[in-house]
């Protein structure tokens, strides 16, 4: 009996694993949306520069929040889960962007996928989150997006279009850089 337990044991835990480490994901539409280990900053000229499509989604707190709230303004979207260690890694520079970038007329919003509302809203408590974060389980706004992992955070210029893409947990002065020279357009 036991020689059999073992083999079951190590396929049990072969399949836990994995989803213990912060690297599962959850399938959706055809792609496969898992914690990003690794760090990567793309930025796009005004001439490749694409809109994605428009979104709605319940707020974490109250009502609803639409693409178009962010029309005009400089926004950075950033698309996280609570049970994401990268995520937790980013979020306090994130708050800190924001207050420093809000009165600069830079927008943030949070996009909280494959998720509980009650953990999503525990996270942001936790750290104290101030701007609006967007409760999206199906990850159907990641997809419109074309988000493979998380964190991935995008910086949106005022027309709407993705200026640039951080994969992985943000680094405040790349962050801080691409902010500065969407504002110096």
């Amino acid at each position: 009996m036991k020689a059999r337990c073992i083999p079951l044991l190590a396929i049990g835990l072969a399949l836990l694993l994995p989803a213990c480490s912060g690297k599962a994901g959850a399938e959706t539409a055809g792609q496969r949306i898992k914690a990003a280990t690794t760090y990567r900053l793309t930025t796009y000229p005004p001439g490749e520069r694409r809109r994605p499509k428009s979104w709605k989604g319940p707020s974490l707190s109250i009502g609803a929040v639409r693409s178009s709230d962010f029309d005009g303004a400089i926004t950075v979207v950033n698309f996280w889960a609570s049970w994401c260690g990268p995520c937790r890694l980013e979020q306090a520079e994130l708050e800190k962007l924001s207050k420093e970038y809000g009165p600069k007329g830079v927008r943030f919003v949070g996009i909280n996928i494959r998720d509980t509302r009650v953990n999503a809203r525990a996270y942001l408590e936790e750290f104290g989150v101030t701007y609006p974060s967007v409760e999206n389980q199906d990850s159907s706004i990641a997809y419109k997006y074309r988000v493979l992992f998380i964190p991935t955070t995008f910086v949106l210029d005022e027309r709407g279009r993705i200026a640039a893409r951080v994969t992985g947990p943000t680094v405040e002065k790349d962050l801080r850089a691409v902010l500065d020279a969407e504002l110096a357009r």
